[in-house]
């Protein structure tokens, strides 16, 4: 079976009409793409997701609860964010009701104490969902832009603890965040933030960033005698910055290293990130290709199977509510990503796509179908 027709198969409504829009270019007024996205509810994951609804959309202030992993209220809204769901549906609306605040109107997010990629990760949910103009999204994206852009990266508190100057894991899902904002209406703050983990990114050939003295700088963290064995007046976090201080002195970081975990795609995704969707990043804010992009690309292209498609390695299935495939197997959404990827950077087109993307009889069916039910 060909990819295309493959991902255009409807078991998976979100990836059927990211397809036809995306990857086969039919504009929003093409009756077989507005079919589709009428259908992006029937989403099994979605259905399966909304049925738990009251048991993570009720009264839940208390932070755990909220932020639960994976089950909170704030990943579903992740969650139904990346799978297209209708942020208007009743049974949406009220849970998102509750997090932008129905009369406080403010976002009950971290940003002061870090968590950069919670934030990033919500707030891009939400303007899926159809909640980008919302005041309070509009405020809490720029709050979180002007703070990349003030501290020059990602510095969130955990960075005390590592070699590194900023946060890497968490930099494309900024970037995606940020890139969802159309661009004549960025604003300078924004701006300036996409261009710089854009810059980031591709200093470090996107997945190249772990410090080559990681190892041995562990094992001196692993050395921390904890508040009871500090002298008074000493804290867990001054030893730490005096150690690191020490060790960047005498040895450095060290030559980066590939990180491991971004290997193996998954979606969706936690926190962390991979290298198809630093590369689907870079591409949503439509950075060019360039030297510093071929060695990731490579790795994408890399995992391609004989018929085309790319397999789930990294999945979060039964720690949601719901699995999203099936880990081992072809992913149809991987396989969206890749072929936008590929396709916006130029690269070779898959080899049982017969060239350039084209129309396929799975395509020239819906046409029939859609236009059927349009002209009645």
């Amino acid at each position: 079976m060909k990819a295309i027709d493959w991902l255009l198969e409807e078991d998976n409504p979100p990836v059927r009409y990211l397809t036809l829009k995306h990857l086969l270019g039919k504009p929003e007024a093409a009756p077989e793409l507005a079919l589709a996205k009428s259908r992006l509810m029937q989403y099994k994951v979605t259905q399966g997701i909304l049925k738990h609804g009251d048991r993570f959309w009720g009264d839940d202030d208390q932070e755990y609860k909220a932020y639960k992993k994976y089950t909170g209220k704030y990943w579903q809204v992740i969650f139904l964010g990346q799978f297209l769901a209708d942020g208007r549906d009743p049974r949406i609306a009220a849970g998102i009701g509750t997090i932008l605040g129905q009369h406080e109107w403010t976002l009950r997010l971290p940003i002061k104490d870090g968590a950069h990629c919670l934030t990033a990760n919500v707030l891009a949910a939400l303007t899926r969902l159809g909640y980008g103009e919302h005041p309070v999204v509009q405020r809490e994206r720029e709050a979180l832009a002007q703070r990349v852009v003030h501290d020059g990266g990602i510095d969130c508190g955990i960075m005390g603890y590592s070699l590194l100057p900023y946060c890497y894991m968490a930099q494309p899902k900024l970037l995606l965040c940020f890139s969802q904002v159309p661009a004549a209406r960025r604003t300078p703050a924004i701006k300036s933030a996409i261009k710089l983990l854009v810059e980031r990114l591709l200093e470090r050939e996107v997945f190249v960033y772990v410090p080559g003295n990681q190892t041995d700088w562990q094992k001196i963290l692993a050395r921390n005698p904890g508040h009871s064995g500090l002298p008074p007046g000493h804290t867990v976090k001054q030893w730490v910055s005096d150690q690191k201080d020490a060790f960047l002195l005498e040895r450095g970081p060290g030559d980066p290293k590939p990180k491991q975990g971004w290997l193996k795609f998954g979606f969706p995704l936690h926190y962390n990130s991979d290298v198809l969707e630093a590369m689907y990043a870079l591409a949503e804010s439509g950075t060019p290709m360039s030297a510093a992009l071929d060695r990731p690309l490579k790795v994408i292209e890399s995992k391609m199977t004989p018929e085309g498609k790319w397999v789930m390695e990294n999945s979060l299935n039964g720690k949601m509510w719901v699995d999203v495939e099936t880990l081992g197997k072809p992913s149809k959404w991987l396989t969206y990503y890749a072929l936008r990827v590929l396709s916006h950077f130029g690269r070779a087109p898959l080899p049982d796509a017969g060239g350039p993307v084209r129309e396929t009889e799975s395509l020239r069916a819906s046409k029939r179908v859609s236009s059927s039910v349009y002209d009645t």
